[in-house]
């Protein structure tokens, strides 16, 4: 299992996802895992669960699809995300219910690595690991060496010796398909970007490659018709501006 691809926050884009295992399918992996959101905010949410329930090891369950099985915790979503939502869940039939279901809230893929969606110890707030603050005392609380989180839809490598106490996280900021070393003594947390909804100002679908035979972190983009799938939006009825910030990768 030396060589893992790693997706998150598909978020019902199926032209990117496809453009994704596309890629995956020329590199060479042993595994794929997929770190939760499938679901909300784009236009194809049954076909995406389909795609990664074909091709994922394990699909961790985020809170977009905690959220279609206990419509309440939507409430700290912003209207768009919520009228998204529920657009979503009108559109999933029981068997994709089920499937969501039975997905875990995290997955050891060796003692070593765990895969969540957003945090691997309980956090104020919804878990969000988007800065040094945010990841120091996580990487300190942690049990395991190396974590695999998505859930900011942000690219991002969060580290420190776990030797030394009270030490801040160093941010570490991956240009695309750059091999960041990691230390076998260090701790990681290891974020691949989002597939359906990158958020980093680049509108490629993002994903991680975890090599751990040579112990490096990558991460990757592949391009996909943008257009299409703001087309697609509009004519959903979802709200216009969930399909224009696909444009900017916002």
């Amino acid at each position: 299992m030396s060589r893992i691809a790693i997706i998150s926050d598909v978020h019902g884009n199926a032209l990117a996802l496809r453009a994704v295992l596309e890629d995956i399918s020329w590199c060479s992996v042993d595994r794929v895992v997929c770190l939760g959101d499938v679901v909300g905010y784009g236009p194809d949410p049954s076909e995406c669960l389909s795609l990664v329930e074909e091709h994922c090891e394990v699909c961790i369950r985020g809170n977009h699809e905690d959220a279609i099985l206990v419509p309440e915790q939507a409430s700290g979503f912003n209207n768009k995300a919520r009228a998204a939502l529920s657009w979503t869940a009108s559109r999933l039939e029981l068997p994709e219910l089920n499937q969501i279901r039975s997905m875990p809230t995290w997955y050891h893929l060796d003692s070593d690595i765990v895969c969540v969606h957003d945090s691997p110890v309980p956090q104020d707030g919804h878990g969000y690991i988007r800065s040094r603050t945010d990841a120091t005392p996580v990487l300190h609380a942690m049990d395991h060496r190396i974590c695999l989180f998505g859930h900011t839809h942000l690219p991002a490598i969060f580290t420190v010796d776990p030797a030394r106490r009270n030490v801040r996280a160093t941010r570490l900021l991956p240009r695309t398909g750059e091999l960041v070393r990691l230390d076998r003594g260090g701790r990681y947390l290891l974020n691949p970007g989002s597939v359906g909804q990158p958020r980093d100002g680049d509108w490629r679908a993002s994903w991680g490659l975890l090599d751990l035979e040579a112990m490096n972190f990558s991460t990757h983009r592949s391009a996909y018709e943008v257009s299409s799938v703001r087309h697609a939006i509009a004519c959903a009825g979802l709200p216009s501006s969930l399909g224009e910030r696909l444009l900017i990768g916002a």
